[in-house]
């Protein structure tokens, strides 16, 4: 075929909305390949991230390869764009990635798929699975020279979730890949906060997570040295060159590794490159007593780390195989709250042990412990992980309709409980979290940034259960029910 000149990446906005929607953040796959293809001679690269900016469907349909990033919830999304392209300039070649093809890869080739969202003709012309850095440079040679290359490219990291993972299918080193192209995203200027990621994988076994299945439990780490060109140093470097001062690291795990973490965070001071204000995902356990981490997150201007609490039932964390305690939970809280640091708490709502009266519970629980922000999250059995694999096993799972699988709609059957109530104690809970008092107590304690975060939320929440209430009557009572 011609060569191919004119690239265009596309990472489809995600339905729904959260307390820190108003927030611009790409993900940092297609940065990266816009990054590996300009090395590789494609100058012409093109990325739009629809959080950011609006996606120009014309310039999009001009283009020679156009490659779409997925997740479960923008997957329908993505297959509609892939069809608009392909019915509109059929040469072009349209590739598909990201975490919810490479569990589900044969989807946007399936006629029922088309059929469930309405999409009629063709999605894309190949699948691409897993991290897609070395595969998606030799799709392109292939398709330029030959031979031709197959539908579906690359692999996961085990066939199912009851099998090893294969960690050698990964990226071994980070430092291979070049800093991420976040300048090719169409309205850059307007992101307040640069995404960087430090490592990929994570060492634990959360049942209802996809990250190890798509990245592994090996972590993987970049360079810290502030000398070596491609590090976490350099690219902070690089990103206050261009004016961000503020960072957010994409890591599933920033303290996995607390030495490592506390050497890159004493190597940003010596470099002077510590932002403005910095946050990012942690673990209860892994700032409960480390003084010496808490008083580096502070030196560093540490604004807010997101905490995957997930439960106040002690029996809900073991179901989820979430290694951790509820007083760990309580004991992370009060640490951070001594070191002026936020803490965002994220909880999943709907485990088999679950009940309306446990999850108001966690309501009650965020109140008493005056947790800054959270976001209660009704869970999501996502391709790839062992909890789909189990609800699908036992027909739990009544909607299959991907733009619902958002963390905020209720797709499956509780064990205890309605999926009506589930969905309900959910944003019940949310709303008593978000209640004007509590907006008025951060103001009053003088922290204007939850105070206004909560009030955001409080608005969103409010917008959410109005959006919702058809939704709410028609979600089914029992197995036998008619889907919603």
């Amino acid at each position: 075929m011609p060569r191919i000149r004119k690239i265009v990446l596309v990472e489809p906005r995600a339905p729904g909305y959260h307390v820190y929607s108003r927030v611009r953040l790409p993900r940092l796959g297609l940065p990266l390949l816009s990054a590996i293809l300009k090395q590789s001679g494609h100058d012409d690269v093109t990325l739009y991230c629809e959080d950011i900016a609006p996606i120009d469907l014309e310039d999009v349909c001009r283009a020679d390869l156009v490659g779409i990033s997925t997740t479960t919830s923008t997957a329908p999304a993505a297959y509609r764009l892939g069809n608009l392209v392909k019915r509109r300039n059929p040469s072009a070649v349209v590739v598909i990635g990201g975490v919810h093809v490479t569990f589900m890869p044969d989807e946007p080739f399936d006629s029922e798929t088309r059929k469930r969202f309405g999409i009629e003709g063709p999605i894309c012309d190949h699948v691409v699975r897993g991290e897609a850095e070395r595969i998606l440079p030799d799709l392109i040679r292939a398709l330029e020279d030959g031979p031709p290359p197959d539908p579906i490219i690359g692999d996961a990291l085990r066939p199912d979730p009851s099998q090893r993972i294969d960690w050698r299918k990964t990226i071994l080193d980070l430092d291979e890949l070049p800093l991420a192209d976040v300048t090719a995203i169409v309205g850059h200027r307007r992101m307040h906060i640069a995404p960087l990621a430090t490592s990929r994988g994570c060492p634990f076994d959360c049942n209802f997570c996809s990250v190890i299945e798509m990245f592994g439990q090996k972590m993987r780490y970049r360079s810290i040295d502030p000398d070596h060109p491609r590090s976490v140093i350099s690219e902070l470097r690089r990103h206050q060159s261009i004016g961000w001062r503020d960072t957010f690291f994409y890591d599933d795990n920033f303290c996995a590794n607390k030495t490592r973490t506390k050497q890159l965070l004493e190597n940003m001071i010596r470099a002077g490159v510590v932002p403005r204000m910095w946050s990012a995902q942690v673990r209860a356990a892994d700032v409960v007593r480390d003084r010496e981490l808490l008083e580096l997150m502070r030196r560093t201007h540490c604004m807010m780390v997101y905490i995957g609490m997930e439960s106040v039932n002690p029996h809900t964390l073991e179901e989820y195989n979430k290694r951790q305690t509820v007083e760990q939970i309580v004991e992370a809280i009060t640490s951070l709250r001594k070191y002026g640091i936020r803490a965002h708490g994220m909880f999943v709502f709907g485990a088999d042990e679950d009940t309306v009266d446990s999850l108001r519970a966690t309501a009650d629980f965020v109140i008493r412990h005056n947790i800054s922000t959270v976001q209660f999250m009704i869970l999501t059995p996502l391709p790839g992980t062992r909890y789909f694999r189990m609800l699908n096993e036992q027909g739990r799972i009544f909607d299959f309709d991907w733009s619902r699988y958002d963390a905020h709609h209720t797709v499956y059957f509780p064990a205890q409980m309605t999926p009506a109530q589930l969905q309900k104690a959910a944003f019940d809970g949310m709303a008593r979290v978000y209640r004007y008092s509590r907006c008025a107590l951060a103001a009053l304690q003088g922290n204007w940034m939850t105070a206004f975060f909560r009030l955001y939320g409080h608005g969103l929440v409010a917008r959410h259960i109005k959006k919702t209430r058809e939704y709410l009557r028609a979600l089914p009572l029992r197995p036998d029910s008619s889907p919603a």
